[in-house]
């Protein structure tokens, strides 16, 4: 966690009022890029988003007891979506889905769901995190991926490694599940 964002999270919780309005920018700005791909996951609207999102800045100015102990990124995302996003979300979900009839149960799946591990993760460590899985893959997959994430198409992929275009498209969907397997494992190293 870089020191401003650090310095943000120990003036918001200040019980000076002065102080806590003074960091309040700060804290917006290292956290806003996050928590806003985060919530256009979910609300696929940016409108939506910046409303849930300017909701959730003023419910962390209300009470911001809950972030306190934050001592890195993950727990600081995984704290602001457990207490003040998902509340948010929920009643989003609702307004714009009220015709239809699902369980309650269901309605809070789909409304709330698990953080998963990218989510948790910051850019520059997802980053660091994918160099470094994609130097454990075999030849020949890590050149299947660089080449499907610059665009390539299956066939085009096939002609480069010269196979046929099932191969490749088995060979991506392989390794893409490896690779997340990765990165679930080196999360719950940590």
């Amino acid at each position: 966690m870089n020191r401003r964002l650090r310095n943000a999270l120990k003036g918001l919780t200040d019980p000076d009022i002065e102080r806590r309005r003074r960091v309040m920018e700060p804290f917006v700005r290292a956290t806003f890029e996050t928590f806003i791909r985060y919530l256009y996951r979910y609300l696929g609207n940016e409108v939506e988003c910046e409303d849930v999102l300017e909701d959730v800045y003023a419910d962390i100015w209300e009470n911001p007891d809950r972030l306190r102990n934050i001592t890195g990124e993950k727990q600081l995302l995984k704290t602001v979506y457990l207490y003040y996003m998902r509340k948010r979300l929920r009643q989003v979900y609702s307004r714009m889905n009220r015709h239809l009839s699902l369980s309650q149960r269901d309605m809070n799946n789909l409304m709330a769901p698990e953080l998963d591990v990218l989510e948790m993760m910051s850019q520059s460590e997802l980053q660091q995190n994918l160099r470094r899985t994609l130097n454990k893959l075999k030849a020949r997959e890590r050149r299947a991926i660089e080449l499907w994430m610059t665009g390539f198409s299956n066939r085009a992929i096939a002609n480069e490694l010269k196979t046929t275009v099932g191969a490749v498209k088995m060979l991506i969907f392989r390794t893409i599940l490896k690779l997340k397997k990765m990165i679930r494992d080196y999360s719950d190293e940590d």
